[in-house]
């Protein structure tokens, strides 16, 4: 059977909680058929996974390992948290070059659909290379213009042309000037190989929305619980996905934290999470995590 849409992410016991969260919400707003790569990090996590949904494939990261002698080489010089921003460009390569997928779309997995994932591939369209904005940010930060949360690439020339170049900056450091925060800064890159006159990179940013601890202040929530679009300036859009990154959660408690205290600078000395509409976001995903832990 013909599968639409191909999606990867990854994550260690740790995140799976996170990760079925994902799942869930992809299986609960996806109008088409997809099948999700999940690079598992540790064999409890691949076990877990193993016959967890049929759209569902877990992959062990030896697997990867296997294909990528550069990706071993830097694991071994590098902590663990580091050599996991890695796995993002090169488990995406892995899936394009060894499985010769037709495209694929990263997702982080603390990331939770709330409307059809389509609306990202319509705005995509042809191109081979969709990245997304933080919103708050220019490429004068050291976070960089552009979020890794959500990367689309096309097994095209472009395509793999502009995930290699990410990989080796990541893996064989050919970047350090951009080494500034993980894989990130990186992507600023990408104009540089596909973009311009080869018009094959989409800044996804014209017809939907995100959310995140770094971009909830930017929005006026106004319509959303009619409609479920936010207000982005002199834009009504859909608000597709939230990205709750660094949230805590107490699997024991039911807690949640929802930036671990980072992010005061962007979240208004957290303030931002007396919004009604955010302070739900919240308040709903640690009942959906409370399914999974």
């Amino acid at each position: 059977m013909e599968i639409d849409r191909r999606y990867c992410t990854l994550s260690d016991k740790n995140y799976l909680k996170f990760g079925k969260a994902l799942i869930d919400s992809l299986i609960s707003h996806s109008s088409e058929d997809f099948v999700l790569y999940y690079l598992c990090l540790d064999e409890e996590t691949f076990e877990s996974l193993t016959d967890y949904n049929s759209k569902v494939v877990p992959v062990r990261l030896s697997d990867v390992e296997n294909s990528n002698q550069d990706l071993v080489n830097f694991k071994n010089r590098k902590p663990y948290n580091q050599f996991c921003w890695s796995l993002a460009s090169c488990f995406s390569y892995y899936l394009l070059k060894e499985k010769q997928l037709d495209d694929i779309l990263y997702i982080d997995s603390d990331i939770y659909f709330y409307q059809d994932p389509k609306l990202i591939f319509d705005e995509v369209g042809e191109k081979s290379v969709g990245i997304i904005r933080h919103r708050h940010n220019t490429n004068l930060s050291v976070d960089g213009e552009y979020n890794v949360g959500t990367v689309y690439f096309r097994n095209s020339d472009l395509g793999i042309k502009t995930l290699k170049y990410w990989m080796e900056c990541v893996i064989l450091e050919t970047r350090p000037d951009l080494a500034t925060c993980g894989d990130q800064k990186y992507l600023e890159l990408f104009e540089l190989i596909c973009g311009g006159p080869f018009n094959e990179l989409c800044v996804i940013d014209k017809t939907i929305a995100h959310g995140a601890p770094w971009n909830f202040r930017l929005y006026v929530y106004d319509y959303y619980n009619q409609d479920g679009t936010v207000v982005w300036g002199d834009r009504k859009q859909p608000l597709v996905f939230n990205h709750f990154s660094r949230v805590g959660f107490d699997s024991e408690t039911g807690v949640i934290n929802p930036t671990n205290d980072n992010y005061a600078d962007h979240t208004l000395n957290f303030q931002v999470f007396n919004i009604p509409e955010v302070r739900n976001f919240y308040i709903d995903y640690a009942n959906k995590l409370k399914e999974f832990s």
